[in-house]
Parts: structure tokens; C-alpha cells; sequence
């Protein structure tokens, strides 16, 4: 301490909802390992990331020592479903995913350790939580922006309203498949480099969103990808050698030059 300021404390550059090859769910689009996805985002200058799979914690005590030797601070988070279809994004919880398959068992795991986030909530499809969210707004401590926006085409807005009239703070993620959606869209937040700390900081709002929407090409190679990948799956995990790391552009142009917009709560 020093003049009643904790000097530790900084802007962190953020991604806290990506998947990996160990997703059960996206295991044939994200043809990473933990350790790869690690590597790529301390290269664009991260310092705090977590690896959401679906329903499966992949956090270890290994995995975050690893991610500590490259400068990242990896918080435990996991992307549950619930009500079978919905999903929710779960962070510093010691609960299985398997018992977070209802709004009420993640309303009472709730702690002051844990952070709840509603990701992608108003984009189409049966996995995203739609009016539930209003409905269940004071079980969520923060709010998702996607960064899967393109110029023109933004399913953020009622996100970014619903956030402002009830005081849920606003956080930027990736919800990355490929490795190529880093540092697109993502958070700032103002804490220590240390899990609880990152997590208050959230709770209280002190983050800024960085948004760059993708361009037309680079949504309609992310679909391409993903069809593709879809009907040819992994039939094993990639290398984890640092020189094989895959982005997955395989439809899309060299990323454009960054235009970038924060988005202040409150303001």
C-alpha cells in the first residue's frame, strides 16, 4: 500500500469465455490445446484468461502454473447448460457442472468467490438465454458483449441496454473457436493479477469493452470453418508443438487493421 492506493492493481487485458480440444461439446472446431490458447494470448499481450468449456472445468493447479510462466493469470470457469438447452458462464466455482443444470442450483451456488455472466444472451438460437435473463437478472453478475458482431449486424444492443438499467456491468468476450478471434473484442479490468481480485473487479464494474466487429468475410469464413468442421471432425487433438498452432482462417483475409470503441458502463 502507498498513500491508501494499492499499487498492484492495473488494467488487465482480459478473455474469459474460449474452448479448446477438450471441449466435450466443440472439441471438432477448436483444434487447440489449453496450452496453445495460452501461448497465442500472452502473444497479443493477455494476462488474464479462462478456458469455458462446455460443462467440463478444465482448470488444474498444473495448467495455471503453466499459464503463470507465460505472464496469464487462468481463472477456473466453465459454460454450463441449463434448463438442457441454455447456457451460462461459471467462473471460480467447486461445483461439478453436472449439478449446475438449472437456474435455481447455480442460484444457490452462488458465492462471493463466484462470478456469474449471461453470454450472448439476445443472439439467436435455443442455447442462448433470451428473456430468461430479465426475468432472472439478479442471479447474473455481469453481462456478455459477443464479439461475434460484424458492421451492420450487432445482437449486443439489448445486452448493452439491460445492462445500463439494471446496473449489471458490461463485459467484452471472444467466445473463441479459433484462435484468430483473440484480441478482437475483449476486457479491461482494473485488479490485481490474482483470481479474487480479477473477480471483484468485475462485480464492481471496473472494466472497459474493446470492441472490433469481424468483417463480412471473416463471419462468413468462421461458418464456413465450422460447417466444414463439422461434417469432418477431429479424429485426434493437435500437436501441441508452438510452431503448429492452428488459427482456423481458413476462409478469411489478413485480419484488417483494428477499429476499435469502449464501451463505458454508466456513461
Amino acid at each position: 500500500m502507498h498513500g491508501g492506493f494499492n499499487t498492484d492493481k492495473r488494467w488487465l487485458k482480459a478473455e474469459m469465455h474460449t474452448h479448446c480440444n477438450l471441449d466435450p461439446q466443440d472439441h471438432g472446431l477448436c483444434r487447440f490445446s489449453p496450452e496453445q490458447l495460452i501461448q497465442k494470448a500472452a502473444g497479443l499481450d493477455f494476462e488474464v484468461l479462462s478456458i469455458t468449456c462446455h460443462d467440463l472445468n478444465v482448470w488444474t493447479p498444473d495448467l495455471a502454473d503453466y499459464a503463470r510462466l507465460w505472464g496469464i493469470t487462468l481463472i477456473p470457469g466453465m459454460e454450463v447448460t441449463v434448463e438442457k438447452k441454455r447456457h451460462i458462464l461459471v467462473y471460480n466455482s467447486d461445483e461439478d457442472p453436472k449439478t449446475l443444470n438449472n437456474l435455481e442450483k447455480i442460484r444457490a451456488s452462488r458465492s462471493d468467490k463466484t462470478l456469474i455472466v449471461a453470454p450472448h444472451p439476445y443472439f439467436p438460437g435455443r442455447s442462448c438465454l433470451g428473456g430468461l435473463l430479465k426475468k432472472n437478472l439478479d442471479l447474473f453478475d455481469a453481462i456478455e458483449f459477443s464479439g461475434f458482431l460484424v458492421r451492420g449486424l450487432n445482437f449486443n444492443r439489448k445486452s448493452v441496454e439491460l445492462a445500463k438499467k439494471g446496473f449489471k456491468p458490461l463485459v467484452g468476450f471472444g467466445d473463441i473457436h479459433y484462435l484468430w478471434q483473440l484480441g478482437r473484442t475483449f476486457t479491461w479490468i482494473y485488479a490485481e493479477p490474482r483470481v479474487e481480485s480479477i473477480i471483484d473487479a468485475i462485480r464492481h464494474g471496473l472494466v472497459r469493452v474493446q470492441v472490433s466487429p469481424l468483417s463480412w468475410i471473416e463471419a462468413a469464413g468462421w461458418w464456413g470453418t465450422t460447417l466444414w468442421r463439422t461434417l469432418l471432425p477431429a479424429k485426434s487433438p493437435p500437436s501441441t508443438s508452438s510452431d503448429k498452432i492452428e488459427d482456423g482462417r481458413s476462409f478469411g483475409t489478413p485480419q484488417e487493421s483494428m477499429e476499435s470503441q469502449r464501451i463505458h458502463i454508466g456513461q
